[in-house]
Protein backbone atom coordinates (compact mmCIF):
# COMPACT_ATOMS: atom_id res chain seq x y z
CA UNK A 1 0.00 0.00 0.00
CA UNK A 2 3.32 2.47 1.02
CA UNK A 3 4.36 1.46 -2.61
CA UNK A 4 1.73 2.05 -4.05
CA UNK A 5 1.38 5.53 -2.91
CA UNK A 6 5.12 6.68 -3.25
CA UNK A 7 4.50 5.51 -7.04
CA UNK A 8 1.41 7.13 -7.47
CA UNK A 9 2.66 10.39 -6.17
CA UNK A 10 5.45 9.91 -8.34
CA UNK A 11 3.61 9.43 -11.66
CA UNK A 12 1.91 12.57 -10.79
CA UNK A 13 4.49 14.43 -10.01
CA UNK A 14 6.70 13.48 -13.34
CA UNK A 15 3.03 14.13 -14.97
CA UNK A 16 3.33 17.71 -13.48
CA UNK A 17 6.58 18.50 -14.81
CA UNK A 18 5.58 16.78 -18.15
CA UNK A 19 2.94 18.86 -18.57
CA UNK A 20 3.80 22.40 -17.75
CA UNK A 21 4.09 23.69 -21.19
CA UNK A 22 8.13 24.47 -20.42
CA UNK A 23 8.50 25.34 -24.45
CA UNK A 24 9.19 28.10 -25.98
CA UNK A 25 5.35 29.08 -27.41
CA UNK A 26 5.27 31.91 -25.09
CA UNK A 27 8.81 33.29 -24.41
CA UNK A 28 9.71 36.20 -25.71
CA UNK A 29 13.38 34.73 -27.20
CA UNK A 30 10.49 32.39 -29.49
CA UNK A 31 9.52 35.47 -31.86
CA UNK A 32 11.22 38.28 -33.95
CA UNK A 33 9.35 41.55 -32.55
CA UNK A 34 8.77 44.03 -35.20
CA UNK A 35 9.83 47.82 -34.47
CA UNK A 36 9.01 48.61 -38.42
CA UNK A 37 7.62 47.10 -41.48
CA UNK A 38 8.49 48.78 -45.23
CA UNK A 39 5.91 47.92 -47.68
CA UNK A 40 6.47 48.61 -51.77
CA UNK A 41 4.93 46.93 -54.49
CA UNK A 42 1.73 46.07 -56.12
CA UNK A 43 2.06 43.17 -58.13
CA UNK A 44 5.62 42.16 -56.70
CA UNK A 45 5.72 43.04 -53.23
CA UNK A 46 8.72 44.19 -50.72
CA UNK A 47 8.43 43.67 -47.14
CA UNK A 48 11.67 45.09 -45.06
CA UNK A 49 10.98 44.31 -40.81
CA UNK A 50 13.18 46.42 -38.61
CA UNK A 51 13.07 44.32 -35.29
CA UNK A 52 13.20 45.41 -31.82
CA UNK A 53 16.40 43.65 -30.82
CA UNK A 54 19.21 46.08 -32.00
CA UNK A 55 21.15 43.79 -33.30
CA UNK A 56 19.07 42.22 -35.64
CA UNK A 57 19.60 43.73 -39.37
CA UNK A 58 16.32 44.67 -41.05
CA UNK A 59 15.36 41.84 -42.96
CA UNK A 60 14.29 42.59 -46.60
CA UNK A 61 11.50 39.77 -48.42
CA UNK A 62 9.58 39.62 -51.53
CA UNK A 63 6.70 37.94 -52.72
CA UNK A 64 3.58 37.88 -54.65
CA UNK A 65 1.30 38.36 -51.40
CA UNK A 66 2.24 38.88 -47.67
CA UNK A 67 1.29 36.11 -46.10
CA UNK A 68 3.72 34.46 -48.55
CA UNK A 69 6.18 36.94 -47.51
CA UNK A 70 5.60 36.71 -43.70
CA UNK A 71 5.78 32.85 -43.69
CA UNK A 72 8.64 32.72 -46.05
CA UNK A 73 10.34 34.64 -43.44
CA UNK A 74 9.78 32.81 -40.73
CA UNK A 75 10.83 29.84 -42.07
CA UNK A 76 14.40 31.62 -43.13
CA UNK A 77 14.76 33.34 -39.84
CA UNK A 78 13.29 30.19 -37.88
CA UNK A 79 11.48 31.95 -35.55
CA UNK A 80 7.42 33.77 -35.47
CA UNK A 81 7.05 37.81 -37.01
CA UNK A 82 5.25 39.19 -34.66
CA UNK A 83 3.84 42.76 -35.81
CA UNK A 84 1.41 43.50 -33.02
CA UNK A 85 3.87 45.77 -31.36
CA UNK A 86 4.97 47.52 -34.43
CA UNK A 87 5.49 51.32 -33.68
CA UNK A 88 6.14 52.30 -37.97
CA UNK A 89 4.99 51.79 -40.80
CA UNK A 90 7.00 53.21 -44.00
CA UNK A 91 4.98 52.77 -47.72
CA UNK A 92 6.54 53.29 -50.97
CA UNK A 93 4.72 53.12 -54.02
CA UNK A 94 1.48 50.75 -53.30
CA UNK A 95 -1.68 50.12 -53.26
CA UNK A 96 -2.40 52.00 -49.61
CA UNK A 97 -5.94 51.08 -48.41
CA UNK A 98 -5.53 47.46 -49.45
CA UNK A 99 -2.39 46.89 -47.45
CA UNK A 100 -2.81 49.35 -44.68
CA UNK A 101 -6.26 47.42 -44.13
CA UNK A 102 -4.36 44.42 -44.56
CA UNK A 103 -1.55 45.14 -41.74
CA UNK A 104 -4.19 46.81 -39.39
CA UNK A 105 -6.68 43.33 -40.07
CA UNK A 106 -4.75 40.49 -40.56
CA UNK A 107 -1.00 41.05 -38.96
CA UNK A 108 -2.76 42.79 -35.86
CA UNK A 109 -0.71 46.02 -36.38
CA UNK A 110 -1.57 48.37 -33.26
CA UNK A 111 -3.96 51.27 -34.45
CA UNK A 112 -1.55 53.96 -33.32
CA UNK A 113 0.80 52.75 -35.41
CA UNK A 114 2.47 55.67 -37.21
CA UNK A 115 2.36 55.76 -40.87
CA UNK A 116 4.90 57.30 -42.46
CA UNK A 117 5.82 57.79 -46.98
CA UNK A 118 9.09 57.03 -47.85
CA UNK A 119 10.71 58.83 -50.62
CA UNK A 120 13.79 56.74 -51.27
CA UNK A 121 14.54 53.33 -51.78
CA UNK A 122 13.11 51.52 -49.23
CA UNK A 123 16.03 48.88 -48.43
CA UNK A 124 18.71 52.47 -48.29
CA UNK A 125 16.15 54.24 -46.25
CA UNK A 126 15.38 50.87 -43.54
CA UNK A 127 19.53 50.47 -43.63
CA UNK A 128 20.10 54.05 -43.10
CA UNK A 129 17.35 55.02 -40.61
CA UNK A 130 16.89 54.42 -36.74
CA UNK A 131 13.12 53.98 -36.82
CA UNK A 132 12.87 54.42 -33.04
CA UNK A 133 14.18 58.18 -34.02
CA UNK A 134 11.45 58.57 -36.67
CA UNK A 135 8.32 57.13 -34.87
CA UNK A 136 9.54 59.54 -31.85
CA UNK A 137 10.37 62.43 -34.62
CA UNK A 138 6.91 61.89 -36.37
CA UNK A 139 4.68 62.17 -32.74
CA UNK A 140 6.51 65.51 -32.00
CA UNK A 141 5.56 67.35 -34.96
CA UNK A 142 2.49 65.73 -35.21
CA UNK A 143 2.15 66.93 -31.23
CA UNK A 144 3.74 70.34 -32.78
CA UNK A 145 1.09 70.57 -35.24
CA UNK A 146 3.93 70.40 -38.06
CA UNK A 147 1.97 67.41 -39.61
CA UNK A 148 -1.26 65.84 -39.44
CA UNK A 149 -2.15 62.67 -37.19
CA UNK A 150 -0.38 60.00 -39.15
CA UNK A 151 -1.59 56.96 -37.07
CA UNK A 152 -2.72 54.03 -39.46
CA UNK A 153 -6.45 54.19 -38.68
CA UNK A 154 -6.39 58.21 -39.12
CA UNK A 155 -4.73 57.69 -42.63
CA UNK A 156 -7.27 54.96 -43.60
CA UNK A 157 -10.07 56.90 -42.61
CA UNK A 158 -8.84 59.31 -45.12
CA UNK A 159 -8.24 56.86 -48.19
CA UNK A 160 -11.35 55.91 -47.32
CA UNK A 161 -13.01 58.89 -47.45
CA UNK A 162 -15.02 60.56 -50.05
CA UNK A 163 -12.11 62.66 -51.52
CA UNK A 164 -9.99 59.29 -50.68
CA UNK A 165 -6.71 61.38 -49.84
CA UNK A 166 -4.80 61.39 -46.53
CA UNK A 167 -1.94 63.76 -45.62
CA UNK A 168 1.18 61.42 -43.92
CA UNK A 169 4.78 62.09 -42.88
CA UNK A 170 7.67 61.56 -44.95
CA UNK A 171 11.07 60.49 -44.55
CA UNK A 172 13.93 60.07 -46.84
CA UNK A 173 17.24 58.88 -45.49
CA UNK A 174 17.91 61.59 -43.48
CA UNK A 175 15.06 61.38 -41.42
CA UNK A 176 11.41 62.94 -41.59
CA UNK A 177 11.57 65.73 -44.26
CA UNK A 178 7.84 66.79 -44.45
CA UNK A 179 4.97 65.38 -44.81
CA UNK A 180 3.01 64.30 -48.51
CA UNK A 181 -0.56 64.09 -49.57
CA UNK A 182 -1.35 60.33 -50.65
CA UNK A 183 -4.08 59.13 -52.50
CA UNK A 184 -6.54 55.92 -52.37
CA UNK A 185 -6.20 53.82 -55.48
Amino acid sequence: MKIMKILSAVIVSMTLIICTGCNDAGHVHSKYYVRAIALSGTEDKSVVFDFYNEKAEPYYQRGDSFEEIKKDSETELGKEIFTGHTELILLSDCDYVSQLEYLLTEWKVSPSCVVVYADGGLRRITEELDAERLASSVRKAEENGDIPQCDIVTVLSGLLSENSTAVIAKADKNGLSGSIEIKGK
